[in-house]
């Protein structure tokens, strides 16, 4: 099994750092990451699986305890234009999949993607597939290993249930990863899928904060990009604000009320953006310890050295290729599992075309 892929775009090396004995693969990788993908596979020799191709996570979108519906907020509209000054430019994604059902259960493979853009090349790394086996009986101490990476926490939590496992260990490796570029990078702007909130199970707000804090200590700039936003601004979506002004523009959400429900925290203060000419507009969270000035010049170095396809960063968009996985893949990494840990691959009966027929519609869950 591969468990560092390294590649870029045309022959180009990608730089080495160094790290200390306890990593490998030049990202800060700990071997007992490593260590624990295999031994959960330990157990898997003679079990019959169901292979799967569906399961990829769910995109990312502001979930979080705001209201549907902002009142009371004003907007600002900030033209912004290319600032060509060269910074180098640097994002992060993560992507799961369900591999397949196991008689114990489910197996499931994790890859997150880092894509940069300097001196006029895109270079990428990919770290994975990281292939886990949960069970019932390993759940609890696989989440929390996974926890205490990228947390620094030894408090022992419950496992989410097998229907949301999958997601809360992509988003803690989403995470870890962004963490670890953070530390990587300096004078850059690190460009994230997701906003910035903070206080729920999978963001502690002491996590988003350490995040924040040591980009700012690195001379790194964190733009969040949302594909997809619960929030509402007199009746229209969020991102519906921007199609009277023309691009590239921002349109900054003054007075956004911050609800105090639990720990819930916007760490993150909120632009619209909108950055290419008939494109659409995405919600745009830029640390609130920056001062509008510094943000509004950040995206302008972002104009100024990314491409933007539809409104959407080139580098953001090859971090989220780059991390998906293909059906080739899954089906090598079954032949793995069949080769080296001697599995059987049993033919799921689609239970729909069973009781229904021709009738049967719809995805077999």
């Amino acid at each position: 099994m591969l468990l560092i892929e390294q590649q870029q775009y045309p022959i180009e090396n990608v730089p080495t750092y160094n790290f200390s004995d306890t990593t490998i693969g030049g990202f800060g990788l700990p071997r007992e990451l490593v260590q624990l993908c295999l031994s959960s596979l330990e157990k898997l020799h003679g079990q019959q699986v169901k292979p799967s191709f569906a399961g990829q996570a769910m995109e990312p979108c502001d979930q979080s305890a705001l209201p549907l519906s902002i009142t009371g907020a004003s907007l600002e509209v900030i033209p912004v234009q290319p600032l060509l000054e060269e910074v180098p430019v640097a994002a992060v994604d993560v992507s799961s999949i369900k591999v397949g059902e196991t008689e114990e259960g489910t197996l499931i493979a994790v890859r997150p993607a880092i894509v940069w853009k300097t001196q006029l090349k895109y270079r990428y790394l990919r770290l994975g597939p990281f292939l886990f086996h949960i069970t019932e009986e390993n759940k609890s101490h696989v989440f929390n290993l996974l926890r205490k990476y990228h947390f620094d926490s030894s408090d022992e939590v419950s496992a989410p249930d097998f229907a949301r496992l999958q997601t809360r260990i992509t988003s803690i490796f989403e995470r870890w990863t962004q963490m670890n570029l953070c530390i990587a990078s300096s004078n850059s702007l690190i460009l994230l899928d997701g906003s910035l909130n903070a206080g729920t199970s999978d963001t502690p707000e002491s996590a988003i904060s350490k995040l924040l804090r040591t980009a700012r200590t690195r001379v790194n700039t964190v733009l969040a990009f949302s594909k997809f936003s619960r929030l509402h601004f007199n009746g229209h979506s969020l991102t519906d604000v921007t199609r009277k002004h023309d691009p590239p523009c921002l349109v900054r959400i003054n007075g956004l009320w911050e609800p105090h429900v639990g720990s819930f925290r916007l760490l993150g203060d909120v632009y619209v953006a909108r950055l290419g000419e008939g494109a659409v507009s995405f919600r745009l969270d830029v640390d609130k310890e920056l001062q509008q000035s510094q943000a509004v010049t950040a995206v302008q170095r972002l104009l100024g050295n990314d491409l933007v396809y539809q409104g959407y960063p080139e580098t953001l968009r090859l971090a989220h290729i780059y991390s998906t996985f293909t059906a080739s893949e899954v089906i090598g990494m079954q032949r793995y599992l069949v080769q080296q840990r001697g599995l059987r691959i049993l033919v799921k009966p689609n239970l729909r075309r069973l009781l229904f027929g021709p009738f049967g519609k719809g995805p077999e869950s």
